[in-house]
């Protein structure tokens, strides 16, 4: 497998969201709000210390703000389940599956399927580690992703390449930014604490993300900021989108500040 190199964490620049002015005089209305609307509450300071945060320091803190600190012990204890290559994984790597997985010929990948090429739960590799799964996230293919995991029984939480890339990795490693793909693999268990693990560079799967995409993620992972926690203690919570200091901005960050830029540690988020 080609080894391809990635430049720096980037700091980005680019606009998160749009600051818009509500001085219309008139009393605000005590409904819940939407988080567009909540969105557009952010002041300058939080606007600029948004483009200056990458994604994976927000996820971290987000970690973090969900009373789970230790992210190291989070990215071990998902470490555990990664398993290496066996023969039966790497018997199961044939031409007919690999090529239908990389066109997204859905069709004929049920057809091999259903005729015995590729075994049920055998999540078919070649000798560097690289799976069929790693292909359809790498390339954005998310009927193939569902079908792998959903019918053919793949698991995205206990393999990974020779560079320790697991299959999330590979999904934001992808040419157009895939958030159907990242947003059906976060819903499956376990895959949440993948975003904590680092491969040999050091790199988290978010460190993979095109620079031009870092707002679309922050955007995308802000809403949904309550799920950024292990899975064993992930469950739905009430989030009460007219407390515009605690929850309509980020998160409470106070306690995950050190994983910012140096500006955050001058300076309060104001709502």
């Amino acid at each position: 497998m080609l080894s391809v190199s990635i430049a720096p964490i980037d700091r980005d620049t680019s606009s998160v969201g749009s600051c818009s002015s509500h001085n219309s005089g008139k009393k605000r209305s005590r409904t819940p709000l939407s988080q567009s609307l909540i969105y557009d509450k952010l002041n300058e300071n939080t606007l600029a210390l948004l483009r200056s945060i990458h994604p994976s320091a927000y996820a971290k803190a987000a970690f973090k703000a969900n009373g789970f600190g230790d992210v190291e012990a989070i990215a071990i204890n998902a470490e555990k389940r990664l398993v290496e290559p066996t023969e039966a994984m790497l018997n199961a790597y044939g031409t007919q599956i690999l090529n239908a997985v990389r066109s997204n010929d859905l069709p004929l990948a049920k057809s091999l399927y259903k005729d015995g090429l590729f075994e049920h739960g055998c999540n078919a590799c070649n000798r560097f580690g690289e799976s069929i799964l790693h292909i359809a996230c790498r390339r954005g293919h998310l009927d193939m992703v569902r079908f792998l995991i959903e019918e053919v029984g793949l698991s995205v939480v206990n393999i990974r390449d020779d560079y320790h890339r697991t299959p999330l990795h590979d999904a934001f490693w992808t040419s157009t930014a895939r958030f159907d793909v990242v947003d059906y693999l976060l819903k499956v268990p376990h895959v949440t604490e993948l975003l904590m693990c680092k491969d040999k560079r050091g790199f988290t799967p978010l460190d993979y993300s095109r620079a031009e995409d870092h707002g679309k993620w922050l955007r995308f992972l802000w809403e949904r900021r309550a799920e950024l926690k292990p899975t064993e203690f992930s469950k739905e919570e009430e989030v009460d989108e007219d407390d515009e200091i605690s929850l309509s901005l980020l998160l409470d960050f106070e306690s995950a500040k050190d994983d910012f830029t140096h500006s955050f540690k001058r300076q309060k988020i104001i709502g």
